[in-house]
C-alpha cells in the first residue's frame, strides 16, 4: 500500500510527486521541473483516479489533470479564466469527487462535483454568512479503515 503526494512550489512553478509506503518511507520520487506549472495556483485539491484540481484566485480559473502511473501529468482539462469566483480561500475535496469551495471574506461557499470528463457539475451555492469568516484551514475527514471493516462485516452479517 502506498499513497502518492504532490508537492508544489509556486515561486518556480515546479513540483515533486512522491509515494509514501505502508512503513512511512518516501520513495518513487519524480521531479517536475521549474516552469512546468503555473506560478499562481492558490489552492490544489486531490480527486479520485489520481486527478488534481488546481485553482488560481488571481485568474478565477483552473485546471483538472491526472498524474499517471509513471508520475507524469496527463489528461489536462482547463477551466477557463473568469469561470470561477476569485475569492475562494480554501478548496477541499470530499467524497464522491465533490469539492467544497470556502470564501473567507463573505463566509460563503459552493459544493460541486468534478465528473469523469473533468467538468464541473452539480453546483450548490452556500450563501454569504453561512460559514464563520475566520477559518484558516478546511480539511475533509476520512473514515478509519477499521471502522470500514467493522461496518462492512456488520452489513454482511445482517444481509
Amino acid at each position: 500500500m502506498s499513497d502518492r503526494i504532490l508537492f508544489y512550489g509556486a515561486s518556480q512553478g515546479r513540483g515533486v510527486v512522491a509515494a509514501i509506503d505502508g512503513g512511512n518511507h518516501i520513495g518513487d520520487v519524480t521531479v517536475i521541473p521549474a516552469g512546468s506549472f503555473a506560478k499562481d495556483w492558490t489552492e490544489i485539491a486531490g480527486l479520485s483516479g489520481d486527478r488534481i484540481l488546481f485553482y488560481s484566485a488571481t485568474r478565477g480559473g483552473g485546471v483538472v489533470c491526472a498524474i499517471d502511473d509513471g508520475n507524469n501529468i496527463a489528461d489536462v482539462t482547463p477551466i477557463p479564466n473568469g469561470s470561477m469566483a476569485t475569492d475562494w480561500t480554501q478548496i477541499t475535496a470530499v467524497s464522491g469527487d465533490r469539492i467544497l469551495f470556502y470564501g473567507k471574506t463573505q463566509g460563503r461557499g459552493v459544493v460541486c462535483s468534478i465528473d469523469d470528463d473533468n467538468h464541473i457539475a452539480d453546483v450548490t451555492v452556500i450563501p454569504p454568512g453561512s460559514f464563520a469568516k475566520d477559518w484558516t484551514e478546511v480539511s475533509a475527514l476520512r473514515p478509519q479503515e477499521s471502522h470500514l471493516r467493522v461496518g462492512r462485516a456488520a452489513e454482511e452479517h445482517h444481509a
